[in-house]
């Protein structure tokens, strides 16, 4: 492994557990709404944040310990199965804090983890695996 290719991931840790507390409050804060230029805007900042939110997983390298293996492919799936299931444990705890359970909030966080794992998988494609595919 090159040396260079995990120099970031202390800060990408630290900046994936900011932004994962960031989300949580966000997403559980009691009357919290989101205006827009149009009806349900909110789905595209949710597609949005779980997009930073998968890569920034990914990147922090806590999947498969970030190491270089022959297995991208398996922390790539990985990294998809723990987005998922953090997007049905966000949606689906929300209720307990006078918030709802919206379906179409769950597919925009699943789209948006799903749009993060084909970029990661491209960026690896296109550079060879080694940039932008921080921590591995």
């Amino acid at each position: 492994m090159i040396r260079n290719e995990r120099l970031f991931e202390p800060e990408c840790r630290a900046l994936f557990v900011f932004f994962t507390v960031a989300l949580l409050v966000a997403t559980h804060w009691p009357g919290l709404y989101i205006p827009g230029p149009f009806s349900r805007t909110d789905l595209i900042v949710h597609a949005g944040v779980f997009c930073v939110w998968t890569w920034l997983f990914y990147g922090s390298g806590f999947i498969l310990g970030g190491r270089v293996c022959p297995c991208g492919t398996r922390r790539l799936i990985w990294t998809a199965v723990i987005g998922m299931c953090f997007a049905v444990f966000d949606e689906t705890t929300q209720p307990l804090f006078r918030r709802v359970f919206d379906l179409w909030d769950l597919i925009a966080d699943i789209v948006g983890v799903l749009l993060a794992v084909g970029l990661i998988a491209l960026s690896r494609r296109v550079a060879g695996g080694a940039a932008l595919s921080l921590g591995e």
